[in-house]
């Protein structure tokens, strides 16, 4: 975890994870539902707005990817986005109902992010210290 390589393969995952949910939640996001026994989010704007935000954290994503060392900010709003998406479901898969349980996925990968997002902080800043020293 401690390599440049690693982070933008990082990044890059996460870009991925993002773009292959929203845009599947945008075809299939009814089906995922209606599999399950469940009625789709209504109104349907609402369904639509998060899917597409999910795609707007994955340019997010792609930022940071491209630039590893400015987007710290970036970064910390990443880990809010990711608990504020995973932990409603949580509770609702936990304790109420109505959400599929193929989100179960995106729960456990979202809490996964956020801690690693979290670590990435910390990379950044040992990197820019060690450039501040002229170690690097």
């Amino acid at each position: 975890m401690g390599t440049e390589r690693f982070w933008k393969i990082h990044w890059a995952i996460a870009v991925w994870h993002n773009f292959i949910g929203g845009v599947g939640l945008l075809f299939l996001g009814d089906w995922v539902y209606t599999v399950e026994g469940l009625h789709p989010p209504a109104p349907g704007v609402n369904y639509l707005r998060w899917m597409l935000l999910i795609l707007v954290f994955a340019y997010m994503y792609y930022t940071v990817y491209k630039d590893l060392y400015h987007t710290e900010k970036i970064v910390k709003a990443g880990i809010l986005g990711k608990i504020a998406s995973a932990s409603p479901d949580f509770y609702y898969l936990v304790f109420k109902t109505g959400v599929a349980k193929i989100f179960w996925i995106t729960v456990c990968t979202d809490f996964t992010f956020a801690i690693t997002f979290f670590i990435f902080l910390g990379f950044v800043k040992k990197q820019k210290a060690l450039m501040a020293a002229g170690l690097l």
